[in-house]
């Protein structure tokens, strides 16, 4: 194959690539088509006897396989909104969060806490007054409410007929609450200084337990160690409201149970007892309050309860509107709330809240299962403390009891979901979102199959940082039979369509086998005629295209060789048309273009590197004379600090040594007044060493970027020219942050920088003999940029220079007091080294400022 030319590998390659596929998918074609009119005959027959059995079977498997797919498309639309009232509560704590840190910035008295606890207000639904009716033993609403009627006709376009579907809104009534029970100030030991409350207005020491939230809060021993800008977030705290009616609370049940009809004594349950009392509770947020970097207090916000409990209790999962002002807990579909530990703390049936005794301010006792109650009672332990050596989760079961007796006796209900032993789906949604997920899984429950969806509560502060469920976890509860009736009514739909296309197909297949056998034979002569004509086709075709592309490559290859031999001369002669014609005509310009162009660059590249050596070499000179002139300069003014430093010091060294003298010479020196002489002789001495040492530092060059406190380097500066500032009478001000602000770059440099712009500063006061004159040095951060700002009151800058004191050797100063680089060079720091922006901020009769600007990264 190597020593054939190109005319002959084109003739053999479309040989293989035309003529023997095309003459092997014929052969095949006809073999194939031979056997389909065989295969048809045969099988004819036993198609009708077998296609009803197939049609069956087929609409079974296509029937199961729906109702699968949409019972999973509900269960995932379940999953789903469980996650968003999960995220919605989440974010609803969170500006919790934002509303403390926020008023704890503020300066607290008693009259903010009333201004902000009246603008933190939320609306919750309510629903209508309800009576029980005794000829149905059922709760109803006292009064028809007359509600706005709205319009259900519509009028429906032909294009729009179509699964046309429409829902109108449910009217609800709503009305607006405080978001808080209680807002407090009280100090470090504990003593309420400042109070908004409509639980108790009387100012407590909180540090002890009984003057809590019904004795059962301990968060003053908790909030002692926060540090500035963190929150310690209570769990869900409340009266226990308990029940001996579970379901509807009804005069029948009443009767059956002994116990007299009190629905307002018992605990509330939406539909099932619409008048109990409901679970009052609180979670608490604390932050301490800095003044001036320093603790003084702490602020607490009790947030309502009742605000949490409205994202479970007006939702039904299953109901066309999704929202509703009261939910029936009997049809078991509503949806609930647990804590990170699993102890309930929302619930439509508020007897299963978790709360504490009023009395104890301990736990109420849970709803235990019956094997748990023999144990407890054989312990002799308080509930609480027997619960706490108890193991949770164990070995959950249906088959189980639930302890019926306490139910009977006193009420006490509450679920947590660690002893709940009878219940093993608290099991499941401990399981569901051990890694702070959600999902799902259904359960036999109360007879009825029921999905059951888990989704975690995102809130991670305080105390459900460490938790990877975060505050808890929303759940929801729906009857199977009612979340798939949709796939029940397509089961219906499908059997019917198969049972439609059965008949059909016994139609078609009859017909379609006489269409078929015809349809064969008169493609196998078609097949056959058309295999011939393309076979002489392609012959003809492939030689004469081989000849014609190899003539014109023959030709591009000569031509490329003779360029490639720099032969830059030589021209292909054009002698066609077409893609090919084009493409030698393309080669002779390009070879035209490219003997021009090399001569042009020959040129120019000769030119252009001896320009580049000259400016390098000009520029690398000219940026050495300024840092080095710079460098003196800046050396210049340190040394001249370092004297201003010294003097001091060295007044008192020589008071120190003439002392000494005196003493020797008057007989008094002893061992004792040597040995205080030479400490604070040794005393200056280091502290002038010191000052020696910070010098020294200052002209360090930092080789890497690294994090430093803008307000300590700023700082140093200071330290270093004060002395000398002083001394020229000249006062500097800082206007400092109560925080922190830290970059990220050339500490040194910066100080450099600094020092360049506050020495201009003192020359100008000096020279303009200001009175009171100051420099103001301001730190502090503007939206999404830190600044420093460096002001005086030297009188300003002339404005015919305001556009020039940044450029190199430009100075406004006598001859031989200034190089004119300072700035420049301060400038370059600043923007190129540093990646921040210089400029003149302004600059009048009472002075100038300076801006310095680094991006808040």
């Amino acid at each position: 194959m190597k020593n054939l030319s190109i005319k002959i590998k084109l003739i053999l390659i479309f040989v293989f690539i035309k003529i023997i596929p095309l003459l092997l998918i014929s052969y095949l074609a006809y073999k194939g088509v031979i056997q389909i009119d065989k295969y048809i005959k045969n099988s004819t027959d036993y198609l009708f006897t077998q296609s009803e059995n197939i049609i069956n079977q087929t609409a079974k498997l296509s029937i199961d396989d729906s109702i699968k797919h949409l019972d999973k498309k509900s269960q995932k639309s379940l999953e789903s909104l469980s996650h968003q009232i999960a995220n919605s509560v989440a974010q609803f704590l969170y500006q919790r969060d934002e509303d403390l840190l926020f008023l704890s910035k503020m300066n607290i008295n008693q009259k903010l806490l009333e201004n902000f606890y009246k603008s933190k207000n939320k609306t919750i639904i309510l629903h209508d007054e309800y009576v029980y009716d005794d000829n149905i033993n059922e709760w109803v609403p006292k009064n028809v409410s007359i509600k706005n009627k709205l319009d259900t006709s519509r009028k429906i376009l032909n294009e729009n007929k179509k699964e046309f579907s429409f829902t109108d809104p449910k009217e609800l009534i709503k009305r607006s609450i405080p978001l808080y029970k209680e807002i407090t100030y009280f100090t470090l030991k504990g003593k309420e200084v400042y109070k908004v409350s409509s639980i108790n207005k009387t100012l407590k020491d909180i540090s002890k337990k009984t003057n809590t939230y019904i004795k059962a809060e301990n968060y003053f021993d908790k909030v002692k160690e926060l540090k500035e800008g963190e929150i310690y977030v209570s769990n869900v705290i409340g009266k226990y409201v308990g029940s001996k009616i579970i379901g509807n609370y009804s005069k029948i049940k009443t009767k059956k149970s002994n116990i007299k009809f009190e629905p307002t004594k018992s605990a509330y349950a939406g539909k099932e007892n619409p008048i109990g009392k409901k679970f009052e509770g609180i979670i608490r947020f604390v932050t301490p309050v800095f003044k001036n970097g320093k603790k003084v207090g702490f602020l607490s916000l009790a947030l309502d309860h009742e605000h949490i409990m409205q994202f479970t209790d007006t939702i039904n999962p299953t109901s066309k509107n999704l929202v509703q002002d009261i939910v029936d807990a009997g049809s078991g579909n509503y949806a609930f709330m647990w804590d990170s530990k699993g102890r309930n703390i929302s619930h439509i049936r508020d007897y299963f809240i978790s709360g504490y005794d009023e009395n104890s301010g301990k736990r109420a006792m849970p709803w235990i299962s019956k094997d748990l109650a023999l144990k407890y009672k054989a312990s002799g332990l308080e509930i609480n403390e027997f619960l706490n050596k108890y193991p949770s989760f164990d070995n959950q079961s249906l088959d189980k009891k639930p302890n019926l007796e306490q139910v009977l006796k006193d009420g006490n209900i509450g679920l947590d979901c660690r002893y709940l032993n009878f219940a093993p789906q608290c099991h499941g949604w401990m399981e569901l979102t051990k890694n702070g997920g959600f999902g799902s899984f259904i359960i036999y429950w109360s007879n009825v199959w029921k999905l059951t969806t888990a989704a975690t509560i995102p809130y991670y502060t305080g105390q459900y940082a460490n938790s990877k469920r975060g505050f808890g976890f929303v759940t929801i509860g729906a009857n199977v039979d009612e979340f798939h009736a949709a796939a029940n009514e397509t089961k219906r739909s499908v059997t019917k369509i198969l049972n439609e296309q059965k008949e059909n197909m016994k139609k078609v297949v009859s017909q379609n086998g006489l269409e078929i056998h015809k349809f064969i034979l008169m493609l196998i002569n078609e097949l056959s005629i058309v295999t011939v004509i393309m076979v002489i086709m392609v012959v003809l075709i492939a030689l004469w295209l081989s000849s014609y592309i190899s003539k014109k490559i023959e030709k591009l290859l000569l031509g490329t060789n003779k360029f490639a031999k720099n032969e830059l001369d030589y021209r292909i002669d054009v002698t066609s048309n077409d893609e090919i014609g084009k493409l030698e005509k393309s080669f002779n310009n390009m070879a035209s273009k490219i003997q021009e162009q090399i001569q042009k660059e020959k040129l120019l590249i000769e030119s252009l590197e001896k320009k580049v050596i000259l400016e390098v070499n000009k520029q690398r000179k000219q940026e050495q004379l300024l840092v080095q002139q710079s460098k003196n300069a800046a050396m210049g003014e340190m040394i001249s600090n370092i004297a201003h430093q010294w003097r001091q010091p060295l007044n008192a060294l020589s008071l120190v040594i003439q002392n000494i003298k005196f003493s020797f010479y008057t007989g008094t020196l002893n061992e004792e007044n040597l040995e205080k002489s030479v400490n604070k002789a040794t005393m200056l001495t280091n502290n002038m060493s010191k000052t020696i040492d910070d010098f020294r530092d200052f002209f360090k060059p930092n080789k890497l970027k690294l994090e430093f406190s803008l307000e300590k380097s700023i700082q140093k500066v200071i330290t270093l020219v004060e002395t000398s500032f002083s001394n020229s009478d000249i006062n500097i001000i800082k206007d400092f942050p109560d925080y922190r602000i830290n970059i990220i770059g050339y500490e040194n440099e910066l100080s450099q920088a600094l020092l360049n712009i506050i020495n201009n500063a003192k020359d100008a006061l000096i020279e303009n003999n200001t009175k009171d004159s100051f420099i103001e040095i301001k730190l502090f951060k503007d939206n999404s940029l830190i600044v420093i700002e460096i002001s005086d009151n030297a009188g300003g800058i002339k404005d015919k220079n305001k556009d020039k004191i940044f450029e190199p050797y430009f100075t406004t100063k006598e001859e031989g007091k200034g190089t004119g680089i300072g700035l420049y060079m301060t400038k370059t720091i600043i923007e190129q080294n540093m990646g921040g922006k210089l400029y003149l901020k302004s600059s009048s009769k009472e002075g100038s400022i300076f801006r310095i600007e680094f991006k808040n990264s």
